[in-house]
């Protein structure tokens, strides 16, 4: 805006002093073209001629006005000036040569040239004007110079100075008003937004923080379902052992008793049912040492897939293969329990669908999750055998419950070969 106001003031103060130079034009066609026709060869003046040129200036209101007047040749020649010791003498000025070509110079406060030293000392504010003086055939015969005390420019141009600055100030105090406005606005705006957003980031983490709480209690309560089902299976273990399996274990003693006693006709049906109670004993004894979980809580998980195992083998005389890689000392109860079932019951199927055949157990660890499979080389699952057995199918849909409480994978596929591979994914965190 500083800029712009200096700017507006320059153009203020050369547009008045262009008008005031054309206006003066008058007064060298008026009063001083007469006294430049008809000049001599050599250009200069007559001595009558200044006379009367100095008779016209002094003592008048015109005189009172100009300071000093000048008549030049257009070589630069000063051929009349008001300080008779300028005259003859020629000076090397732009300002005539301009005039020369038929331009009017005007100029303010500016005497910086050789030949305006007089008009310098006075110290008043002076306006100086440089005017083609023409003949009558129009041509540019000399140069008139005069320098025009101006106190009335001075007040015009500080009034429009002021002018110019109130006008810029203004202007420069309203724009930064509405600027002022603009950006209050927009920072309204964006205190209105940021608190909006971080109200919303606000219910975000509530929302989130309320998810986590329903996923943790979704977790614990999908263990809280897992520990409960295997205290179920404890007391229906133990159930079956002090019920059922102490009166048929009396039954089959009073059976062979009865078979002792017996002559050799009467034998063969006590014998007959003395061994369908062992049988019913024996299966029963199988169902209730497999529905009790053995203490895993201060083994570690190779102890816990060890155990499963071993008391398969002990229950069907079979011998299983097992490859175990390198498996965290440490690890959480359900994962133990989950792992230790889920070895359990794969076996125990491999052994219902393909008997003593080769069945191998391997466990291994990659990228934090535990990876199982239990795999044999006997014929299969067929569709119609699983289907048909109430026991497998629980057996299985046992295992995808543990698996899912813990977010794990499961899979049952055809082995390559023949057989059957089971497949279990469990995270170890």
């Amino acid at each position: 805006m500083a800029i712009l106001g200096g700017w507006i003031t320059s153009t203020i103060s050369a547009s008045t002093l262009n008008s005031a130079a054309k206006s003066s034009s008058v007064f060298v066609e008026t009063f001083l073209e007469p006294y430049v026709q008809d000049l001599p060869a050599d250009g200069a003046m007559t001595t009558e001629r200044m006379v009367r040129l100095d008779g016209l200036l002094a003592d008048t209101p015109l005189g009172e006005r100009l300071i000093s007047v000048k008549v030049w040749r257009t070589d630069g020649t000063v051929i009349y000036s008001t300080n008779r010791d300028l005259i003859g003498r020629q000076f090397n000025t732009t300002d005539v040569r301009r005039a020369a070509s038929g331009e009017i110079v005007a100029s303010y406060d500016a005497l910086d040239n050789r030949e305006g030293a007089t008009e310098r000392a006075t110290g008043l504010p002076l306006i100086e004007i440089y005017a083609p003086l023409r003949a009558q055939d129009g041509e540019i015969v000399a140069v008139g110079e005069y320098y025009e005390h101006a106190p009335w420019f001075a007040e015009e141009l500080e009034r429009a100075r002021l002018a110019t600055w109130a006008v810029v100030g203004a202007t420069t105090a309203g724009m930064i008003g509405i600027l002022f406005l603009l950006v209050a606005r927009g920072s309204s705006v964006i205190a209105s937004q940021r608190s909006q957003l971080d109200h919303r980031i606000a219910e975000a983490d509530l929302m989130a923080a309320q998810n986590e709480n329903l996923r943790e209690a979704a977790d614990k309560a999908r263990l809280d379902a897992s520990e409960a089902n295997e205290q179920l299976l404890a007391r229906i273990g133990a159930d079956l052992h002090d019920g059922p399996i102490q009166m048929l274990s009396l039954l089959t003693l009073r059976l062979s008793a009865q078979q002792e006693q017996a002559d050799d006709d009467q034998d063969e049906p006590g014998a007959g049912g003395a061994l369908i109670a062992q049988d019913v004993l024996r299966e029963l004894r199988t169902i209730s040492a497999g529905l009790v979980l053995p203490e895993i809580d201060s083994i570690d998980l190779r102890g816990a897939l060890q155990l499963a195992v071993l008391r398969h083998e002990g229950l069907t005389g079979t011998k299983i293969a097992v490859s175990f890689g390198k498996l965290p000392r440490s690890s959480s109860l359900p994962l133990k329990t989950c792992a230790y079932r889920v070895v359990q019951e794969a076996l125990s199927n491999a052994y219902k669908h393909a008997g003593d055949v080769h069945t191998e157990v391997r466990a291994t660890v990659s990228k934090n999750r535990l990876y199982i499979t239990v795999s044999d080389c006997g014929p299969g699952m067929p569709d119609g055998e699983r289907s048909a057995s109430a026991r497998e199918q629980l057996g299985l849909a046992g295992i995808r419950n543990r698996i899912n409480a813990l977010k794990g994978e499961f899979s049952i596929e055809p082995r390559q070969g023949g057989g059957t591979c089971i497949g279990v994914v469990l995270p170890l965190n």
